[in-house]
């Protein structure tokens, strides 16, 4: 879908950083519509997340396509990246806290937010310590996330969203440390 939007996008005066902060925008916004507590905003918040996450793949494509790309933007969208990415899970779970009240919420929440920031951390230095071994697959990282909170929106279950996004983010950093311990 990203690559079908970023062919439009290249032929508009617009830079590979102002699709990265739009990108960062959509999730924000839609990360507070998470605090108002129905369905409706929950519902409207989690098509923001992913629709954030799939702008978020048109920066680098489009810094590519128009040779504008730069070590600086790519920092950047990282940056904004995580932003999205605590705010997206901090949503969740004040969501899910406020309408049931029970510190298992916040406890879950927590874990999905650390697993995430651990697997983002680990990400680079797995990925250059086992560049020779890698092979296409599965990528547990921040587009599985996205859809796992847009899928737990959608279905009105933001609370087994964040319970499996704690689970497979720290599970991957994990692996990831057991693996590259035999380096």
């Amino acid at each position: 879908i990203s690559m079908r939007i970023s062919r439009w996008l290249v032929n508009r005066r617009i830079t590979p950083n102002q699709i990265s902060l739009f990108s960062f925008l959509c999730s924000a916004l839609g990360a507070g519509l998470f605090a108002f507590g129905n369905y409706s905003a929950l519902f409207l918040g989690g098509i923001l997340a992913q629709c954030g996450s799939i702008i978020d793949g048109c920066d680098g494509e489009v810094g590519r396509l128009k040779f504008q790309s730069s070590r600086y933007g790519g920092w950047f969208d990282a940056v904004l990246d995580r932003y999205a990415d605590a705010f997206l899970l901090f949503g969740l779970t004040y969501y899910v806290y406020f309408t049931n009240e029970k510190f298992l919420s916040l406890f879950i929440g927590f874990l999905a937010i650390i697993g995430t920031f651990m697997n983002s951390y680990t990400a680079d230095k797995y990925d250059a310590l086992m560049r020779h071994r890698l092979s296409r697959g599965i990528r547990i990282g921040r587009d599985m996330r996205v859809f796992l909170v847009f899928l737990g929106a959608l279905l009105n279950q933001p609370f087994a969203a964040l319970a499996i996004i704690a689970v497979l983010m720290n599970a991957e950093t994990i692996r990831r440390l057991f693996v590259c311990r035999s380096v």
